[in-house]
C-alpha cells in the first residue's frame, strides 16, 4: 500500500489543507470573474442589451406557463433518464458493448450499404476506397475485441455494471461534472465579454495578430484556459474521490470529495498549468500550419497537434485518480499514471473503444427519450398540429445533449477510477473493496483468463 491513502484520511475525518494555494486560486478566479462581469456591464449599455431583453419581456410574459412546463419537463426527463442510464448500466453491463459495436458498424458501413443498394458497383466503391476506411477500421477493432481480447471485454462489462451501481448509490458523483458544464459556459461568456470590451479589433475577419500591441490577448487566453481546465480537473478529482472512498468501503459525501480535492489542490494547479502549456503549443502549431501554402504542411501541422493532444491525454489517463487517492504531486502522479497505462494499455484502449461504444448507447437513449417526449408534448400542446409537434420534437432533442453529456462524462470519470481501483487491488495495494463478492469473482475470472491469453 502507498505511504498515504485517501481511505485513511476519510477514516480519520481529517484531510490535508493548502490554504496558500487556495488563496492564490481565489485571486485568479476572482480577478477573471470580476473583469468578466465588468465587461458584461459595459457591453450592456454599448449594445443596448437592456432594450433587447425589454423587447423579449412581452413574449416571455405571454408564454410563462409554457416555458415553465417545458423547463420542468426537461429537468424531470433528465433526472429520470439519468437514473435510467445508471440502472441500465448496472443491469446490462457488457451487453451495452455488443449493442454499441453493432450500432458503430452500421453507422460506419451505412454509406457503403446505401451506395450498394442504389446500384453502385463494387469496382466503383473500390475506386473510392477512402470511404471504406472507417468501416474497415471499426470492423477490425470489433473482431479484435471479441476474439483476442474477449476476456478483457468481459471484465469491462463488469466494470460498467459497477459504474451503474456507484452512480446509483452515490448520486453526488453527478454534481461536479454538472457544475463544470455550467462554469464552462459562464467562463466562455465572460472571456468573450472581456475580449469584446477591451480588444474588439482582434475579432475582425483576417486580423493579423501583433505581439507588441496584442500581448494582453495572450494573457487573457492563458487565464481563460487555466480557470476552465482547473475547474474541470477539480471536478474530476471530486467525483473520482467520491468513487474511490466508496469503493474502499466507506460512505462519502459530496463534501468529502471536495475536501479530498482541496487536499491536492497544489498538484491540481500544477497539472492545470502543464495542460495550459500543452494547449498553447497545440494552438501555435495549428496557427502556423494554417498559414502554410502546402496542403501537406497543413496536414502535418494538424496531425502534430492531434498527436500531442492524444499523447498528453493518454499519459494522464490515471493522473487525477492516482493524485487524489495517493496524495501525489503532479509530476509523481503523471509518472504513476504513465506506468499504469503502460502495463494496462489494452484495458485503456478497450475503455476508449468498446466501453465508449456501450456508453454511447446510453447517450442515444437520451435523444430517443427526449424526441418521443417532445413529440408527445408538442402534439398535446398544439392539439395535433404536425408542424408544432415537429418543432417541439427538434427542440427537446437538442436539449437532450445536455443531460446526455453530463451522464456520459460522469460515467467516464467513475469508470476510469474503478479501473484504477481494480488495477491497484490486483497489484496488492489493498484487499478490501466494496465490489460485491459475485462481481469480484467474475472480475477475477475474467482477469485471470485475460492474463493467460496474454
Amino acid at each position: 500500500m502507498t505511504s498515504t491513502d485517501l481511505y485513511e484520511y476519510h477514516q480519520k475525518e481529517k484531510f490535508p489543507s493548502h490554504k496558500g494555494a487556495i488563496a492564490g486560486l481565489l485571486v485568479v478566479f476572482g480577478a477573471f470573474i470580476a473583469l468578466g462581469v465588468y465587461s458584461l456591464w459595459q457591453l450592456w449599455f454599448v449594445y443596448d442589451i437592456g432594450d433587447l431583453i425589454t423587447s423579449l419581456v412581452p413574449f416571455l410574459a405571454g408564454n410563462m406557463l409554457l416555458i415553465g412546463v417545458a423547463l420542468g419537463a426537461i429537468i424531470f426527463l433528465s433526472v429520470v433518464l439519468g437514473l435510467g442510464a445508471s440502472y441500465a448500466a448496472r443491469r446490462l453491463g457488457g451487453t451495452l458493448i455488443y449493442i454499441g459495436a453493432v450500432i458503430m458498424n452500421l453507422l460506419t458501413w451505412g454509406m457503403v450499404l446505401v451506395l450498394l443498394f442504389t446500384g453502385t458497383s463494387i469496382s466503383a466503391l473500390l475506386a473510392s476506397w477512402p470511404i471504406l476506411i472507417p468501416g474497415i477500421f471499426t470492423l477490425f477493432i470489433t473482431l479484435l475485441l471479441f476474439t483476442v481480447f474477449k476476456d478483457r471485454v468481459r471484465r469491462a462489462g463488469e466494470i460498467i455494471k459497477l459504474t451503474g451501481q456507484v452512480t446509483i448509490d452515490e448520486k453526488g458523483t453527478f454534481v461536479p461534472p454538472l457544475l463544470t458544464m455550467i462554469f464552462t459556459l459562464v467562463s466562455a461568456v465572460l472571456f468573450g465579454a472581456i475580449i469584446l470590451n477591451f480588444m474588439p479589433w482582434v475579432l475582425a475577419p483576417g486580423y493579423e495578430f501583433v505581439l507588441e500591441t496584442d500581448w494582453p490577448m495572450i494573457i487573457g487566453v492563458v487565464v481563460y484556459l487555466f480557470v476552465t481546465i482547473f475547474f474541470y480537473n477539480f471536478a474530476y478529482s471530486t467525483t473520482s474521490a467520491i468513487t474511490y472512498i466508496y469503493m474502499r468501503g466507506r460512505d462519502p459525501t459530496l463534501g468529502d470529495g471536495v475536501k479530498a480535492s482541496l487536499g491536492v489542490v497544489g498538484a491540481l494547479i500544477v497539472l492545470s498549468i502543464m495542460s495550459v502549456i500543452v494547449a498553447i503549443v497545440r494552438i501555435a502549431i495549428s496557427a502556423v500550419s494554417r498559414r502554410s501554402q502546402s496542403a501537406v504542411g497543413r496536414g502535418v501541422g494538424a496531425a502534430a497537434s492531434g498527436i500531442i493532444g492524444w499523447v498528453w491525454a493518454l499519459v494522464n489517463y490515471f493522473t487525477i485518480p492516482a493524485m487524489v487517492a495517493e496524495e501525489l504531486s503532479a509530476t509523481k502522479a503523471i509518472k504513476r499514471s504513465a506506468g499504469i497505462v503502460r502495463k494496462n494499455f489494452v484495458d485503456v484502449m478497450i475503455k476508449e473503444t468498446a466501453v465508449r461504444w456501450g456508453f454511447g448507447v446510453l447517450g442515444f437513449m437520451f435523444f430517443i427519450g427526449f424526441a418521443l417526449f417532445g413529440a408527445l408534448f408538442g402534439w398535446v400542446y398544439s392539439t395535433g398540429d404536425i408542424m408544432v409537434t415537429i418543432i417541439f420534437t427538434v427542440v427537446f432533442t437538442v436539449f437532450a445533449a445536455i443531460p446526455s453529456t453530463l451522464v456520459l462524462r460522469t460515467f467516464d470519470i467513475v469508470y476510469v477510477t474503478l479501473l484504477y481501483v481494480f488495477i491497484r487491488r490486483k497489484e496488492g495495494d489493498f484487499a478490501k473493496t466494496a465490489i460485491p463478492s459475485s462481481m469480484t469473482q467474475e472480475l477475477d475470472r475474467a482477469y485471470n483468463a485475460a492474463q493467460r491469453s496474454g
